[in-house]
Formats: structure tokens, sequence, C-alpha cells
């Protein structure tokens, strides 16, 4: 028997428990706002095998910010890894594509974009699943890219034309980087606009009217904001005062990543994100790099762990003010969206198979894909046939970066491809170390600044205040002390 977490204001708890446990859902148990919910970690007030169902502002007050939802929806994954999250959201956050983007990243695929609904819309959400499937219309593809360079002209012409066939109607430009959609396939807004319909049940069992979720005035309490030691810092501790409308999530930044892959599958790609990471170290960030099987990051590895044991504990490393993640150990981007890193740089291969999510879905759903290619002028044709496989809009949100690059390959990209941003790797000779040239390079690339104060700065700065206040001290009392006669 299937248990049910809901998260919603106390009116809809009431009408909707009613109409699961009458399906024969348990209720496992109910919090009116997202805080409470949070501090429910501590208390084990929340099974984790149970689905959770709840309002995307429960708590936060109107209009809620996509933001805040966001730092909630951080903490709450980070507590429950693998816990099914059903979210009903303003319908106005469906445009928000980066908002979508971010909340699919930490697999949090059950979104529901309306404001009205009943117990028979919770019945249809809870069965019908949804996956990253269901958001390629908005995110877009993520099978297929530069398939057809990787088999023969014939395969891959014989596929274009099954594809082309299955699909009705053809559209006028055809991308390999989005699945064809299958026949009865549903969008986000129909799972948020057309219901199945639900056969009438027994006036003891009715369904309770339609209504939106009513607007929440109500602060959270400092017990509601009392939860783990380590989410203290995150959950601020608001006075009973204070309007809701003020409440917000400190310390809770979702990380920028940034997924970096080759063209061709042949690029030095961990050139490329050793100098975007290096980079953003030197202008004070703190960047992990991650990759899969990649034998570069080994030989750091040995490097800082020479003369030690081994370390069978510690999956990260640190090289240079860049961490990486250890190469015996896999990672789970949803776990890692809920750390403490400015930046996360997804080194993958999206043209081989990766136990778990895709390199090329992790690659096309990150904040900022990065494409390598060669920039030699005798490989250009090559570059320019699969840089043809995507559409107009995929080729301006992704970057190009071209090594062994010349001016005249970039003015004539620049002429094909207007849309696309492509700029020259600069020269290095270890992009662990890259010069000032290098960093402003990834300064424009990336459009970050340089990080005002560091950590080591500002801690080294605080210390030398102190010491400086209290020899001030030290020799205002010496200037009072009577002389003697």
């Amino acid at each position: 028997m299937k248990s049910v977490h809901l998260v919603c204001s106390p009116e809809l708890i009431m009408l909707l428990s009613r109409s699961l446990e009458h399906e024969g859902y348990v209720i496992s148990g109910k919090h009116s706002t997202l805080h409470s919910f949070i501090s429910g970690f501590s208390s084990k007030e929340v099974d984790p095998s149970s689905i959770v169902i709840m309002e995307g502002g429960a708590g936060l007050g109107t209009p809620v910010k996509a933001e805040d939802i966001i730092s909630f929806m951080t903490l709450i994954r980070k507590y429950l890894k693998h816990t099914r999250l059903i979210v009903q959201l303003d319908p106005v956050l469906q445009t928000d594509i980066e908002f979508i983007r971010t909340l699919v990243n930490m697999n949090i695929h059950d979104l529901q974009f309306t404001t009205e609904f009943q117990g028979d819309d919770l019945l249809n959400w809870i069965k019908e699943k949804k996956t990253t499937r269901d958001y390629y219309h908005i995110l877009g593809k993520k099978k297929g890219l530069f398939a057809s360079f990787k088999g023969s002209s014939s395969r891959a012409a014989s596929d274009a034309a099954v594809e082309e066939a299955a699909s009705a109607p053809p559209r006028p430009v055809e991308s390999l980087t989005r699945p064809q959609p299958a026949v009865g396939s549903r969008t986000v807004a129909d799972a948020a606009n057309r219901r199945p319909s639900v056969a009438p049940r027994s006036s003891a069992g009715s369904t309770p009217p339609r209504l939106g979720p009513p607007a929440r005035k109500e602060t959270p309490s400092l017990a509601e904001a009392e939860t783990l030691e380590s989410l203290e810092q995150s959950i601020p501790v608001e006075e009973e005062s204070m309007p809701a409308a003020n409440t917000r999530i400190l310390g809770s930044n979702v990380p920028l990543v940034i997924g970096v892959c080759g063209v061709g599958g042949e690029e030095d790609v961990g050139a490329a994100a050793f100098l975007l990471a290096a980079g953003l170290a030197e202008l004070g960030w703190k960047p992990l790099v991650c990759g899969d099987d990649r034998p570069e990051i080994s030989s750091l590895e040995q490097i800082v762990f020479k003369g030690e044991k081994e370390d069978s504990v510690s999956t990260m490393f640190e090289y240079e003010g860049v961490t990486f993640y250890r190469r015996g150990y896999s990672w789970d981007i949803s776990e890692l969206l809920a750390s403490e890193f400015t930046h996360i740089i997804l080194w993958v291969d999206i043209h081989r198979e990766r136990k778990g999510t895709s390199g090329l879905e992790l690659w096309w759903n990150s904040q900022i894909p990065i494409l390598v290619g060669n920039g030699a002028m005798w490989k250009y044709e090559l570059l320019k046939e699969k840089l043809n496989t995507l559409n107009p809009y995929e080729r301006k949100r992704c970057r190009l970066l071209l090594e062994n690059g010349h001016q005249e390959v970039l003015q004539m990209l620049k002429k094909d491809f207007a849309e696309i941003q492509t700029t020259l790797m600069p020269a290095h000779q270890d992009p662990l170390y890259p010069d000032k040239a290098a960093v402003e390079w990834v300064m424009k690339l990336l459009t970050v600044q340089k990080k005002l104060f560091r950590k080591q700065t500002l801690l080294w700065g605080i210390v030398g205040m102190v010491l400086f206040v209290t020899l001030l001290l030290i020799g205002i009392g010496f200037s009072f002390v009577p002389e003697s006669r």
C-alpha cells in the first residue's frame, strides 16, 4: 500500500487527504509549510519511501519567487535523494525554462503547473509519472546529437526517412538534438489543463469542489525554523512579527552547471575543462570538475596523494584551488546541486554510453552547454557539417570553443553560423596555470567577475585588523600611564 506525504495549506490537507484515503492511500505525514516540512527531517517525521505532494510555495507568501522554490527544493532533494516529489506550481513559471531545467536536473520531474486541482487530479498525478522526456519540447532534444556522423551515411539516411514518415506534420527545421514526439505523448500544458476523466464516486467519498490554494499569510514560527544543524545556516530563524512576504532563504545558492564536451569526441576537452576551472579559481570562485573515467584526473590524484596511503574515504580532492571528483567514484548531479560549490563543470562524452543519466542529457540540461571543436582549416567542412545538425535555437544556446583555431576559421564560422557564440581558446602551456590573458578570457566567456574578497584573504584581513586594534589600544594605554617621579 503506497503512502503519501502532503505539504500544503491546512484546508487542502483536509480535503485532499480524504480523497486519497478513499482510494486506499495512506497519509504518512502532513505539513502546512515548506519550513515545517524540512524541520521534519530531524524528528524523523518524513518517510523517504512516501510520495511527497506539495504546493511549491507553501508558507512562502505571494507572489512566490522561482529562486525561493529552487532553494527549498535543493535542500529537500539533499536529504530526500530518491523520494518522488510531485510539485504544484503557478502556471506563470511554466515559461521559465531555466527554472524547469534546474528542477529537472535535481530529478524533480513531476511538475504540475496549475492553481486549480482536486482529488481526482492528485490521483492522475500519482499514476502518470513524468520523466525527462516530458520536457524535451521545452529543454530540447537529448538523444541522437551528431548521430549521423557516428554511423554510415546510408544508415543515417534510412533513419531520417523513418523519422520523417513517423512525424506529422513535417517541421521546416528538424534538429537531431530533439526526439520526435511519440503518438499520444502529453505536454506539460496537457498535464496542467487537460486531465483524464474519472468516474464519479459515491457521496461518502465525493470529490471536493475545485479550489485554488488560499493566500498564504502565515509566518513560519521559531519552532518551524529549527531543523538539522546543517540546515541552520540555510533556513532563517524568523520572528513571528515578520511578514511572510519578506521570507527568504540564506546560503542556498544553486551552483552554475557548465557542460563541456567535444564535437566529434576526439578533441582535447580536458584542457578546456581545466582552463575554465583554473580561471574560476583564480578569480576567487569555488569550482568542481566531474568527469567519467578520466586518466587526467587520476594523474592529478596521484600527485595530491603522493607519499600517502591510498585514501578510500574521500570522494574529492583539491589541486591548485580546483576541486576534482575522484575517478573511481560515481557522482550524482542532484546531490552536487546541493553542495557549496559555485560552479560545477561536467566533463562528459556525449558519444559514449554512461551508467545512469546519459552524458548527452547532462550536457544539454546544463546552464551553459559548451562544445569544443577543432579549429584547423582542413577540418572546417567536417565541423560545419556537424554544426548543421543543430537548429538556430540550439546553436544560439551552445558556446563553441575552438582549439588550434585561426582567425580565418572564426570569421568563416561567424559568416555561416551567425547565431552561435564562437571563440578561440587562448594559448597556454598548462591549463591548470592560466596566465592573465587566459583568466580574462574565462571572465568574458562565462560573464563572471573577480570576487572582491576570497575567504582566506578575508580571514587574514580580519586577523590583521584585530592585531592592529590591539596594538593601538596598548599604545593608548601606555600614553595614559603617569610618569614616575
